[in-house]
């Protein structure tokens, strides 16, 4: 299976970045730091609307659109931030407009860390990314309490429920028939 890791954490080896790694390593897949990459937000030019494609020549159009076209399934993570996911993430979710009805039927799953409040806040927008372009949540997503490098290690839930996503996410590739 493809299945990508998208963390929006623009801190170094970060908590989201811990449990999205250990999920990672129960389904194989890339990893990617959106930080390591220039992602501009959407311009709401509706260039796409008419072409089919995105004007922004950046990481996204050149790198991350042909990924995820290729991909079985994405796997985002991120911080909370302001009750939210972090910039970073949405600026990604947000470029995705273009390929509307293009990543149906992909897995996903959805990786929070916080600090107890807005963690629900994060998942609702990653899965409502998820439903709009209509791929299958895996789950309703994994929820870690962290804030200080390394914390989420102490959250055996979290850890857990990360290894589940990952066994879940096989199980799917294996009904969608993205497993031999």
């Amino acid at each position: 299976m493809k299945i990508l890791y998208i963390s929006g954490s623009p801190r170094k080896n970060s908590n989201t970045d811990y449990l999205l790694k250990l999920t990672l390593s129960i389904t194989g897949g890339e990893f990617f730091k959106l930080a390591d990459y220039d992602i501009n937000p959407c311009r709401s030019c509706r260039f796409c609307v008419e072409a089919g494609k995105c004007v922004i020549k950046d990481d996204m159009s050149k790198i991350f659109i042909p990924l995820l076209l290729r991909s079985d399934g994405i796997v985002m993570g991120s911080p909370v931030y302001f009750n939210n996911v972090t910039a970073q993430l949405k600026a990604f979710m947000d470029r995705t407009w273009c390929m509307r009805e293009k990543l149906r039927n992909k897995i996903g799953g959805a990786v929070i860390v916080g600090r107890r409040y807005g963690l629900e806040n994060a998942i609702t927008a990653i899965n409502a990314f998820f439903l709009k372009h209509e791929i299958i949540p895996a789950n309703r997503g994994i929820c870690g309490i962290g804030f200080d490098e390394g914390e989420i290690t102490k959250d055996k839930e979290a850890i857990r429920s990360a290894k589940k996503l990952g066994e879940r996410i096989k199980e799917l590739g294996e009904i969608l028939g993205y497993i031999d």
